[in-house]
């Protein structure tokens, strides 16, 4: 056995085994000299009995009593023979006792009994009864005895002897257990000890030897190896402090940049000014040459930028890098991984945008908020670079705090307008319970004076009667179209289904016919361009309703890199004179420009004299972001 514990285990086992044998063979000795000693004493019994049915028959004793005699003699010669493990009691098993008793039994039976029963009849003649003669029988039963009595001596030697020998090994095994201990367990933990102090002192080249390969050998292996560490670690302690400075040095630097930008992120920024802003810090924490931050339009199946710094202006506006699976960062997008992590050198055969653009590796990781694919941004760097792990770590982090900022910038506009279309409907609700129901009396009052008004009023008295309720019902018209414009509420969604709206309501209104044309896959327009939108179109289909007297409305929305939206009439225009002329009392052409001019869009009109206007609005791609 290899092991201590097996060596221990296995010596136990031994000593136990000759240890459990001796003492059973000692209790088998005690219980047959115990069995045989009662032996003696019935086979005893037996030369009494004799004795006594032989003086009862001489002395003319009763029948009964002879005969009661006989039966314990008979029990007795039976028990002897069947023995009786509860005394116990049985004689040896040795083939001289065996047969001996066997001699007694037909003797007693062949013999004795037959003597017996003729003195019973009173068979025998003479003046006294006869003495039996049993000497013969009698001497049988004490060789019996003596048998006995030396199978028992011999058993006893046997006992003395396994008790000698029991003390024997006692004392061997004491010994022996005592020099194992010594040698197996002492001096081994001995030699330890000594290895320990050395080592406490200092001299850490102290080393133990290893003998076998027990538990203590892999101690004294372990020792050995816990020596060598320390003297180790004592040798190279300068440069594992430095190695820890250095560590540490790193990781406050990673703090300092994770609070800062974090710290940034939550501050009020425009969105894209947010973007350039995050960028610019995690190229100076990297050291990347360039970074790019796009936003993942799923339904447009495009990554629409957001910010990007560094970039050679062809790579920004690459068409493959707007797509998702169009290039090597449009294939991170559809990963399934929380954050991916691409950093090699660039195949020849791939990614030939960078790699025209001086860049070797590129490091993608995903914005995500609420588990939601937000958009990616990417790290440019000219020479290849493998970040570390903890550094990839880092930027997945901050990748999740910027997920975060974006929906938090998206929270706070879509709020935002809410706010302004609750305090539209509150406008509208102001002015329709006040004006609109004052204009909607007045006009009922006039229709009501019409009526009654005689017969002989003068024609100019109703002109200017139908003048007044011509003027009352107009003005009731526009703040019905006030009202309406107050509770537009639109979203990304139904854009197109809210300039729908509107254009069958003007026709229904109007009586006009209009057509809608719509082109391009551009960025849609965020809420509040829309709803600027929204009202720039309702202000122009107003003026064409009130002054173009015309038959058709053509309406096209081109939507690329920029918006523009056209709105055409073939009504009766007007010059560039008259409307310059009346340029500063003409309210609605104002608050289209000032709509226009509050989403940094331009407006232009082009007035064709007898041949309708053409109404232009044009919001520049500068402009326009993901939202």
């Amino acid at each position: 056995m290899r092991s201590l514990s097996g060596k221990l285990l296995g010596l136990t086992i031994v000593w136990l085994l000759l240890a459990m044998t001796s003492i059973g063979y000692t209790l088998i000795l005690s219980w047959k000299l115990e069995g045989g000693a009662a032996a003696i004493n019935d086979a005893g019994s037996l030369r009494m009995r004799s004795y006594r049915v032989a003086l009862m028959v001489s002395e003319g004793a009763s029948s009964a009593s002879i005969t009661h005699e006989e039966k314990q003699f008979a029990d007795t010669m039976t028990r002897l023979q069947r023995g009786d493990p509860a005394r116990p009691l049985f004689l040896p098993d040795n083939a001289a006792v065996r047969q001996q008793a066997v001699l007694i039994l037909k003797q007693w039976q062949y013999q004795i009994l037959p003597m017996l029963e003729q003195a019973r009849r009173g068979q025998v003649t003479g003046p006294t009864m006869p003495i039996l003669d049993i000497s013969g029988f009698v001497e049988q039963i004490d060789r019996l005895v003596r048998l006995v009595e030396e199978d028992n001596a011999k058993n006893t030697t046997l006992l003395r002897l396994f008790q000698m020998a029991l003390m024997a090994m006692a004392i061997i095994g004491a010994i022996t257990m005592m020099y194992l201990l010594f040698l197996l367990i002492i001096r081994p933990l001995n030699t330890l000890g000594e290895g320990i102090v050395q080592l406490r002192d200092g001299q850490l080249a102290t080393r133990v030897p290893v003998v076998g390969n027990d538990e203590l050998a892999d101690i004294s292996h372990g020792f050995n190896q816990m020596a060598s560490r320390l003297q180790e670690l004592y040798t190279t302690l300068e440069d594992k402090v430095r190695d820890k400075t250095r560590s540490l040095d790193e990781k406050n630097r990673q703090l300092t940049a994770l609070y800062g930008i974090t710290a940034y992120l939550h501050e009020a920024h425009e969105l894209a000014d947010m973007g350039r802003g995050f960028i610019e810090q995690l190229m100076k924490l990297t050291g990347a040459d360039a970074g790019s931050i796009r936003l993942v339009d799923s339904k447009r199946g495009r990554l629409e930028p957001l910010a990007q710094l560094g970039l050679p202006v062809p790579l920004q506006q690459e068409n493959d890098c707007q797509q998702i699976n169009g290039c090597y960062c449009g294939d991170a997008v559809a990963q399934p991984q929380a954050i991916v992590r691409l950093f090699r050198k660039l195949p020849s055969d791939e990614e030939k945008h960078c790699q025209q653009a001086g860049f070797s590796s590129v490091a993608i990781f995903h914005i995500r908020a609420k588990q939601q694919n937000v958009g990616i941004f990417t790290l440019y760097f000219r020479h290849a670079t493998q970040l570390p792990q903890h550094e990839q770590f880092l930027i997945e982090t901050l990748g999740n705090h910027l997920g975060v900022a974006i929906e938090n910038q998206r929270l706070a506009a879509r709020d935002r307008q809410f706010a302004v279309s609750e305090e539209r409907n509150l406008m509208a609700q102001g002015l329709h319970d006040s004006i609109a129901q004052s204009l909607s009396f007045l006009n009922l009052q006039v229709q009501m004076l019409e009526s009654a008004l005689p017969a002989y009023l003068s024609p100019e008295a109703r002109e200017n009667l139908a003048f007044i309720q011509a003027g009352v019902q107009e003005c009731y018209e526009d703040v019905r179209e006030l009202l309406l414009n107050f509770r537009t509420r639109i979203s990304k969604q139904d854009f197109l289904a809210a300039v729908d709206s509107l254009l069958q309501r003007f026709e229904t209104q109007a009586r006009v016919l209009t057509q809608f044309n719509i082109s391009g896959n551009g960025l849609p327009l965020t809420p509040d361009q829309q709803l600027q939108m929204i009202f720039i179109l309702q202000e122009a289909l107003s003026n064409v309703r009130k002054h173009a007297q015309a038959q058709r409305v053509d309406i096209r929305i081109s939507n690329e890199d920029d918006f523009v939206m056209e709105i055409a009439d073939d009504g009766c225009g007007f010059d560039d004179k008259l409307m310059e002329a009346r340029k500063d009392r003409h309210v609605g052409l104002s608050i289209m420009q000032e709509r226009a001019a509050r989403i940094h869009a331009s407006i232009q009109f082009t007035p064709r004299a007898g041949n309708g206007t053409m109404v232009t609005i044009t919001l520049p791609r500068t402009e326009r972001q993901a939202a």
